[in-house]
């Protein structure tokens, strides 16, 4: 008798974990996609390069920027103007003339978060 309360017991915790669980994943605290904010990898203008989003590999488009200089831009990001850009401690005159050059083609908008680790290494490796 003893075993089929203990039984019955071990039952009812297993399925009020379970209900709880189940019911818990519809609550609101549940990230649906449509909910989510919509990220510059999947929005992104690709006329213009985003200094504050921009990969690595993106800034190979402007000759002299690869990989040096945007590597330092990424380092130092995020920017609120251009004239932030061309204010990182440690740019040579020449780095400064790349950028003031080819200021048409870079664009500022808000930092994407999700994005950062993704900024350098973007898993496109040579074999």
């Amino acid at each position: 008798m003893k075993a089929l309360i203990r039984f019955s017991v071990l039952l009812v915790a297993i399925a009020s974990i379970w209900t709880t669980g189940f019911l818990g994943s519809f609550g609101s605290n549940a990230a649906f996609a449509d909910e989510l904010p919509p990220t510059n990898f999947y929005t992104q203008d690709l006329s213009k390069i985003d200094l504050n989003n921009a990969n690595i590999n993106t800034f190979r488009q402007v000759r002299g920027m690869y990989p040096t200089l945007g590597r330092i831009i990424i380092d130092n990001a995020p920017y609120q103007s251009f004239d932030e850009v061309l204010n990182i401690a440690g740019l040579s005159d020449t780095q400064k003339e790349i950028l003031k050059s080819n200021a048409d083609k870079f664009t500022l908008k808000r930092p994407d978060e999700s994005m950062v680790r993704e900024r350098i290494n973007n898993a496109n490796y040579r074999l």
